[in-house]
């Protein structure tokens, strides 16, 4: 196994991460999307445990999508269409690894509802989606703060500040992210107090070719005991995958 940082500029801006490439000649690749106010390093050992199993992968941290972030790009003027574009951005980079075949998405809570995002638009591009407890729940969430209520500038939420443009693409997004017609692997656990469990069994539901695993105990943020579980589930989805193409 190898790594090789890499950066993309897009947009008006710059997005980081970290490409593993595994050591074989040809592999798919895994693409990871972290939460809100996570960043890059918060799947580096799941990337690990890919490269190892021959499955390359590339983590990255969303451009103004945590405190952590060094792009310089603000989180007052993150929104979900700016995360949207830098995961199009670092796919399009994954694609380009030498030996990159089949691209997956992996995405965990506000990254798993942009990954489902950009699945609806470059299905054909991505050969199966992940989802850890993704947060579909967002637009619901601020159409319900927001409700008759006018949007502040800025808000403060758990440690990261963000700006109008945020809340009011939100609440303007109507569901229709169930579009994409490959296979889907959901995981979510059956304490989850931030993302209800209904959400993710409705998308099972709504995808045409979804899966869904329940994890017994679980909240949001699996122990590192579910997280193994969450390893070895997705390693044998991208096998079981490229096994049925």
């Amino acid at each position: 196994m190898t790594t090789q940082d890499f950066t993309v500029a897009h947009d008006g801006r710059t997005t980081s991460g970290v490409k593993y490439f595994p050591a074989c000649g040809r592999f798919p690749v895994v693409v990871f999307a972290h939460g809100y106010n996570g960043e890059a390093r918060d799947f580096a050992p799941f990337a690990e445990f890919l490269a190892k199993n021959g499955i390359g992968a590339v983590i990255f941290t969303f451009s103004g999508g945590s405190t952590r972030d060094e792009s310089g790009f603000l989180t007052t003027d993150m929104t979900l269409s700016t995360e949207q574009e830098d995961l199009v951005a670092v796919m399009g980079e994954a694609q380009k690894m030498a030996g990159a075949e089949a691209l997956f998405l992996f995405g965990g809570s506000q990254g798993g509802f942009v990954s489902a995002l950009v699945a609806e638009q470059h299905g054909e591009e991505i050969a199966g989606l992940m989802l850890l407890y993704p947060a579909f729940c967002i637009p619901d969430d601020w159409r319900r703060r927001f409700c008759g209520q006018e949007i502040p500038e800025t808000l403060e939420l758990w440690g990261m500040t963000l700006g109008k443009g945020y809340f009011q693409e939100a609440c303007a997004l109507s569901p229709l992210w169930y579009s994409y017609k490959g296979p889907v692997l959901i995981l979510h656990g059956d304490e989850d107090k931030i993302v209800a469990l209904s959400y993710s069994e409705k998308a099972a539901e709504k995808y045409g070719r979804a899966e869904l695993e329940v994890f017994a105990g679980e909240g949001h943020g699996f122990s590192e005991a579910g997280m193994h579980r969450v390893e070895g589930m997705s390693l044998s989805f991208v096998r079981r995958v490229l096994a049925e193409r």
